[in-house]
C-alpha cells in the first residue's frame, strides 16, 4: 500500500501516525516544507520518500509531489494528513488517484458550518437555528431583536474572524469590517463545551470513542486571554453519545478520527461542530494516557487492513492544562513535580502556532477520580 502524508512532521507528535504506518508495511511518502536534515530521524526512516515543497500552502506544488510519487512508485491509495486546513486538497489529491475515502463531492458538510447544521437536523440532534448571510436586512429579520447571536466564517476553524453581536450598532460594525467570504450567523448559546471524540474503521464503526469537557470556548479564551485546560471523562453521558454516534453513522465518516463539539445548556446537549479529525493539541496522547492504548497504532492497524477491534477501558480523568507566559503562577514547574509528579504524565512547550489559545507550556496529567484531576488543574493555574 502507497500512502501520501501531507505535514507528517507538524505537529510533531504525529510523527507517530507515520511511524506505526512503517511498522505494518505501508509505504508512506511524506510531503513537508523541510529539509531532510530538518525532520526527525525517526520520522525520516519511516517514509519511503520524502518530497520538500516551498510551501505547503500552495495546491500546484502538493499536487507537483503526488504526481513525483505516482510517477516512480505507482498507484496512491491512501492520502492523509489528519489536519483541517489540508481536508480539501487531501480530497481533490483522491479524486485525481482513484484513492480510497472522501472525495470533493463529500466533504463540504465538514467545511461549511452552514452545512454541518444540515447534519444535525437530519439526525434531530438540538442545535442552533442559523443563516448564511447575504445582507443587513436579512440579519436583521433573522435577529428579531433577540440579542446576542454569534458570526463566524462559514468556512474556517478557530477564533480568527469571529463576532458576537449584541446589539445593532454591533451589526453595523460587522458590515463595515466583514470580508468578502460568507459569513453564518446562529442564535447565542452560553454553556460548558463538551465533545464526542473518536476513531472509526473502514466501514464506518466506530471502534473507540471518549469524551472532553472543555474550560471555554476558544473565542471566550482569546477574548479574555484565560488558560486553557480540559479534561477527559471516564463515563460518557448516554445523551452526548447518542447524539454523536447519530451524527458519526450520518456523515459515514470512515477509518478516521473524529471531534464533535456540543454545548450543554442547561442539563441538554445542542451540537456545535464536527470535525472529521482527531482533537487539537496533544489530544491524541491524552486518549493513550486515559486508557493506556496506542490510538497511533491503532489507526495505522485499520488503513493497514489489519483488525480494527481493540480492548479498553477508560482507566482514567487526563487533562490538558496550559501555561501562559504573561503571568506568575503559584507554583513553579519544579514544584509541581514534587507535589504532583505521579500524575504529570507529559509536558512540554507548546507550538508557536498555539501560544494564543492553548499557552506556551503544556501538561498532561491523569487521575482516577475528577475530584483529584480538576485539584492538579487548579494547582497548576494558581496565580501567586
Amino acid at each position: 500500500m502507497n500512502l501520501l502524508y501531507i505535514s507528517p512532521h507538524y505537529p510533531a507528535h504525529y510523527s507517530q501516525f507515520v511511524e506505526s504506518l512503517a511498522s505494518y508495511g505501508v509505504n508512506v511518502f511524506g510531503i513537508t516544507d523541510l529539509p531532510d536534515e530538518a525532520l526527525d530521524p525517526k520520522l525520516l526512516s519511516s517514509l519511503k520518500g520524502h518530497y520538500r515543497v516551498q510551501s505547503l500552502d500552495d495546491e500546484g506544488q502538493i499536487f507537483a509531489a503526488a504526481e513525483f510519487f505516482s510517477n516512480h512508485f505507482g498507484k496512491i491509495d491512501r492520502v492523509e494528513s489528519h489536519l483541517e486546513p489540508w481536508l480539501e486538497v487531501e480530497a481533490k489529491l483522491r479524486d485525481h488517484f482513484g484513492s480510497v475515502g472522501f472525495k470533493s463531492d463529500e466533504i463540504s458538510f465538514i467545511k461549511r458550518k452552514s452545512l454541518m447544521h444540515e447534519v444535525f437536523v437530519r439526525v434531530k440532534v438540538p442545535c442552533a437555528n442559523g443563516i448564511v448571510i447575504k445582507d443587513y436586512e436579512q440579519c436583521v429579520k433573522f435577529i428579531n431583536k433577540k440579542y446576542p447571536v454569534f458570526i463566524k466564517p462559514d468556512i474556517g476553524v478557530g477564533a480568527s474572524d469571529t463576532y458576537t453581536i449584541r446589539k445593532e450598532e454591533d451589526l453595523k460594525s460587522f458590515f463595515k469590517v466583514k470580508s468578502d467570504y460568507d459569513y453564518y450567523m446562529e442564535e447565542y448559546v452560553s454553556g460548558v463545551i463538551e465533545s464526542f471524540d473518536g476513531l472509526t474503521d473502514c466501514d464506518g464503526n466506530i471502534v473507540f470513542c471518549t469524551s472532553h469537557i472543555f474550560n471555554n470556548d476558544i473565542h471566550n479564551l482569546v477574548a479574555r486571554n484565560e488558560n486553557c485546560w480540559y479534561y477527559s471523562q471516564r463515563n460518557i453521558p448516554a445523551e452526548l453519545e447518542k447524539y454523536g454516534r447519530a451524527v458519526v453513522k450520518n456523515a459515514n465518516i470512515r477509518e478516521k478520527f473524529f471531534h464533535i463539539e456540543f454545548f450543554k445548556v442547561n442539563g441538554k446537549y445542542q451540537a456545535l461542530e464536527i470535525n472529521m479529525r482527531p482533537p487539537g493539541g496533544v489530544t491524541t496522547h491524552m486518549f493513550n494516557f486515559a486508557c493506556d492504548i496506542d490510538v497511533y497504532d491503532w489507526w495505522a492497524c485499520i488503513v493497514s487492513g489489519n483488525e480494527p477491534k481493540r480492548d479498553y477501558s477508560l482507566k482514567y480523568h487526563c487533562a490538558f492544562v496550559g501555561r501562559k507566559h504573561d503571568r506568575t503562577y503559584k507554583y513553579s514547574h519544579d514544584e509541581l513535580y514534587e507535589k504532583w509528579g505521579k500524575h504529570i504524565v507529559h509536558s512540554h512547550p507548546m507550538n508557536p502556532l498555539e501560544y494564543l489559545v492553548m499557552g506556551h507550556w503544556g501538561y498532561l496529567v491523569r487521575a482516577e477520580t475528577e475530584e483529584q484531576t480538576l485539584k492538579i488543574v487548579k494547582d497548576i493555574i494558581a496565580e501567586s
